[in-house]
């Protein structure tokens, strides 16, 4: 495998909030409902740059076995200690 996949952080995380975002009328609920588009945003953004960062670290590493070179048992004993959610 030699395409890696990196995302945009902060399009994905504001693609990400946008989606959760709904109309609101009172100012509570705009206080509320940016609250939660901000924990959205922050979310998707943290996740993303996990990921990109364990893409570059499978992609640019000499040393470690890729994924596609891995038997599954090694490759779910990885995806375990990746894992932090």
């Amino acid at each position: 495998m030699t395409d890696r996949t990196l995302i945009d952080p902060a399009k994905f995380a504001a693609g990400f909030a946008d989606a959760s975002a709904s109309p609101t009328d009172t100012q509570e609920d705009v206080v509320k409902a940016a609250k939660k588009y901000l924990l959205n945003y922050l979310t998707a953004l943290y996740l993303v740059e996990d990921f990109n960062a364990v893409e570059k670290k499978n992609f640019n590493s000499t040393t470690e076995t890729h994924f596609e070179d891995m038997t599954f048992p090694e490759l779910m004993k990885r995806v375990q200690q990746m894992n932090k959610y």
